[in-house]
C-alpha cells in the first residue's frame, strides 16, 4: 500500500513538472513570436559603414546619428535589403520615388537597383531625400519627427500631421497611421541613445 501510494505520488509529480515544463514552454514560444524581430536583429552590428554614413549625412546637413538610426529601422544594415514594395538597400530606397528625384535634381540617369544596393548611392540618395524633408520642416520644433513622417508616409500626410503651431513639439499622437508613428518613434529613440554614445 505505501509503495502504491508513493508510486502514484512520484507519477503525480512526474505528471505536474511536465505539465508545468509544457506551460513554460509555450510562455517562452509566445515571448519568441511576440518579440522575433528583436531576437532576430539581437546580434546587428550597427556600426558598419560609419565613414559613408557621416559623408553623405554632412553633404545633406542632416544629423548622422539619425541617418544611422533610420537605417537601422530600414534595413538592420544590410546593403543588399529588399522591401515588399520594391525599397532597396541600407535606406530603402525606392527607385520610381526618391531615386528618380535624386537623378532629376542631379542631372544624371536614375541609377539602376544594382546600383542602389551600392551603400555610397544609397546613402547618397536616402540622405539627399530625407535632406529635403528637413529643409521642409526646418520651421518646426518636430523637425525631426516630421521629416521621419515625410520620408515613410510621405510628404502630404506629414502635412496633414503637422501642428498648426510650428512651435508645438508634439508631433507622434497626430500621426494616424499606426506603423508610421511606431516608425518614428523607435528611429527617435534610437537616435537620442546614439547621439549619446561616445564618439
Amino acid at each position: 500500500m505505501i509503495n502504491r501510494t508513493r508510486s502514484r505520488r512520484i507519477r503525480n509529480l512526474r505528471l505536474g513538472l511536465l505539465a508545468a515544463g509544457g506551460v513554460l514552454l509555450v510562455l517562452l514560444l509566445t515571448v519568441l513570436v511576440i518579440r522575433r524581430d528583436s531576437f532576430r536583429y539581437a546580434f546587428v552590428d550597427d556600426t558598419l559603414y560609419q565613414p559613408e554614413i557621416r559623408e553623405a549625412a554632412a553633404r545633406y546637413c542632416v544629423p548622422h546619428q539619425l541617418v544611422r538610426a533610420l537605417i537601422y529601422r530600414e534595413s538592420r544594415f544590410r546593403a543588399d535589403a529588399r522591401g515588399s514594395a520594391g525599397e532597396v538597400g541600407l535606406m530603402q530606397v525606392l527607385p520610381s520615388g526618391a531615386a528618380a528625384d535624386w537623378a532629376r535634381v542631379n542631372k544624371r540617369r536614375p541609377p539602376t537597383v544594382r546600383e542602389l544596393e551600392n551603400v555610397r548611392i544609397n546613402l547618397d540618395v536616402g540622405c539627399f531625400f530625407l535632406a529635403r524633408g528637413f529643409r521642409r520642416w526646418r520651421n518646426y520644433r518636430g523637425q525631426k519627427a516630421l521629416a521621419l513622417c515625410q520620408y515613410n508616409a510621405g510628404e502630404s500626410r506629414a502635412v496633414r500631421w503637422a501642428p498648426a503651431d510650428p512651435q508645438d513639439p508634439e508631433i507622434l499622437s497626430r500621426i494616424t497611421i499606426v506603423s508610421t508613428r511606431e516608425y518614428v518613434r523607435t528611429i527617435l529613440a534610437r537616435y537620442e541613445r546614439y547621439c549619446g554614445e561616445v564618439e
